[in-house]
């Protein structure tokens, strides 16, 4: 019969679990709303492992244009794969199950970033497309509020990849003489 971790120790390993069968380098809010969703995970418990894995070097910051992700390290590869097994069973299956069902959700979400900036004279919105880890469109656009510029952002998730395709093709039509 399997020996099953609890309490601290579970939540690291679901942690090391999530991060290492994510198609790609998760952000940290992708992570939290996979344990939260898949996992008992509360808020402050997630938020210690969090901090313990990485101060242990088992996670790392990895930055990207879009903010920072977590990468499981070397050691933390060999770590999961000696542990893996005392994550019951259902439990895995339900985290593989989410993570291949927002696959889709991840990338989307890694590849169409924004962050406002208040300067002194006034809001600043940063929109940012990326692949491959290359910025391919990014627009600066002066907002006159800090709320037109959240509301301008939280639009871009769905209107990036129209926007991008839009340019595109405006600047690479050929013109007709």
């Amino acid at each position: 019969m399997p020996y099953f971790t609890h309490g601290e120790t579970k939540n690291k390993l679901i942690l090391l679990y999530i991060a290492a069968r994510a198609d790609a380098i998760p952000t940290r809010a992708q992570l939290y709303r996979t344990a939260v969703l898949n996992s008992e995970i509360q808020y402050f418990a997630f938020e210690e492992a969090l901090g313990e894995l990485l101060e242990d070097g088992l996670l790392t910051e990895v930055p990207k244009s879009f903010g920072d992700c977590l990468g499981v390290t070397d050691l933390g590869r060999e770590a999961l794969q000696m542990f893996e097994k005392s994550i019951p069973q259902d439990e895995r299956m339900r985290l593989d199950a989410y993570l291949c069902a927002h696959r889709g959700d991840f990338l989307r979400e890694t590849q169409i970033s924004s962050r406002i900036e208040k300067t002194d004279s006034g809001v600043m919105l940063h929109l940012y497309i990326t692949e491959a880890d290359r910025v391919i469109l990014s627009v600066s656009l002066a907002a006159a509020s800090e709320e037109q510029a959240m509301a301008m952002r939280s639009r871009w998730e769905n209107a990036g990849e129209p926007v991008y395709n839009y340019i595109w093709d405006i600047l690479t039509k050929e013109q007709k003489h």
